[in-house]
C-alpha cells in the first residue's frame, strides 16, 4: 500500500524527458469526459440528498426543512458517499496499485483513475454550498472543500496528474468519515446517547482509530512520496503555466495535510483526556 521507496532520488534525465515528451494537459476529449462525470456525480448526489431531505422532514414531523433536518440529511448523504468512495478506494489500493510502481508511472498515466478525481470534485461541489448556507460548517471544513476541488481539478486535467495516488487520497481516507457521520448523528440526537451510551462510545473509538490510521499513519509516507515527486517536477519545469499549476497543486495538498494533522491532534487530546473527547471531536469531518 505504501509506495517503495518513499523518498526517491532526483533523476534529471527522467524529469527532462517527461517535460519534453508529455503534454501539459490531457486531450480535450478527456476534459469533456471529466466535466461530464463531475456534473453527473454532483447532480446525482444533489438529487439523492434532496430526496433524503424530504424523508427526514417526514420522519421528524417537520413542515419545513429546519436546520436539524438539513444536518441529518447532510450527514446521511455524507455517510453513504464516503462509504462508497472508501470501499472503492480500498479495492483499488489493494488489488490495482503496486507499491513498487516506477517513478514515471506514479506521475503519468492511470487515466482510468480520473473517476476518483471526478468523484471527489462532484462530491465537494455538492458539499460546499450545503456547508456554507445550510449546515453552518466550520471554516476548516470549508477550506477543506475548496482545497479538495483544487487538487482534484489538477489530477483530472493534466497529463502528469499523479493519478497513481488518487485511490488512496480520494478514496481510502474517506472510510474514516463513515464512523464520524454516525458519531455526529448521535450528537445531534442526545436521546440516542442516553439510550445507547455503549454504542456511542464504540463509534467514537472506531472513528479515532480509523482516522489516525488512514489520515496520519498511512497518509504521511504516501503523501511525502507524492510531495517529493511533485516538487521535483516543479523544480525541473521551465514552463510558467506548468509551474503555476503545480504550485497550486502543492499548496492545496499542504493545506489538506495540515488539516489532517490539526484534526488528528484534537483526536489525540481527546483520547488522552478521555471525558473531553466528545467536545474535542465535535467539529471534525
Amino acid at each position: 500500500m505504501i509506495p517503495s521507496p518513499v523518498l526517491v532520488k532526483y533523476d534529471p534525465a527522467l524529469f527532462e524527458s517527461i517535460h519534453r515528451d508529455v503534454p501539459t494537459f490531457l486531450p480535450p476529449e478527456d476534459h469533456k469526459e471529466a466535466i461530464t462525470w463531475i456534473l453527473s456525480i454532483a447532480g446525482v448526489i444533489t438529487i439523492f440528498h434532496l430526496v433524503l431531505l424530504q424523508m427526514v422532514k417526514v420522519w421528524q414531523g417537520s413542515k419545513e426543512a429546519t436546520p436539524s433536518v438539513w444536518k441529518a440529511s447532510y450527514q446521511i448523504t455524507n455517510l453513504l458517499v464516503n462509504l462508497t468512495l472508501g470501499c472503492v478506494g480500498i479495492y483499488y489500493q489493494i488489488f490495482k496499485i503496486k507499491s513498487d510502481e516506477t517513478i514515471l508511472d506514479r506521475i503519468v498515466g492511470h487515466d482510468h483513475m480520473m473517476l476518483f478525481s471526478a468523484g471527489q470534485i462532484g462530491y465537494q461541489m455538492w458539499a460546499l454550498p450545503i456547508g456554507l448556507f445550510f449546515v453552518s460548517e466550520t471554516k476548516s471544513m470549508i477550506i477543506h472543500h475548496v482545497a479538495v476541488i483544487c487538487v482534484g481539478s489538477v489530477t483530472a486535467s493534466i497529463s502528469c496528474g499523479f493519478r497513481y495516488f488518487t485511490p488512496f487520497f480520494y478514496g481510502v481516507i474517506e472510510i474514516s468519515s463513515v464512523p464520524l457521520s454516525v458519531m455526529n448523528s448521535f450528537k445531534n440526537n442526545p436521546d440516542w446517547i442516553k439510550k445507547y451510551p455503549g454504542a456511542y462510545k464504540n463509534v467514537r473509538l472506531v472513528f479515532g482509530i480509523t482516522f489516525l490510521l488512514v489520515r496520519v499513519v498511512l497518509w504521511t509516507p504516501i503523501y511525502w512520496n507524492f510531495f517529493s515527486l511533485v516538487s521535483m517536477l516543479l523544480y525541473s519545469s521551465d514552463i510558467i503555466s506548468t509551474q503555476i499549476i503545480l504550485s497550486i497543486f502543492i499548496l492545496a495538498s499542504l493545506v489538506l495535510t495540515i488539516l489532517q494533522y490539526f484534526w488528528a491532534s484534537k483526536i489525540v487530546k481527546a483520547l488522552v483526556k478521555g471525558g473531553s473527547k466528545n467536545k474535542a471531536t465535535t467539529k471534525l469531518d
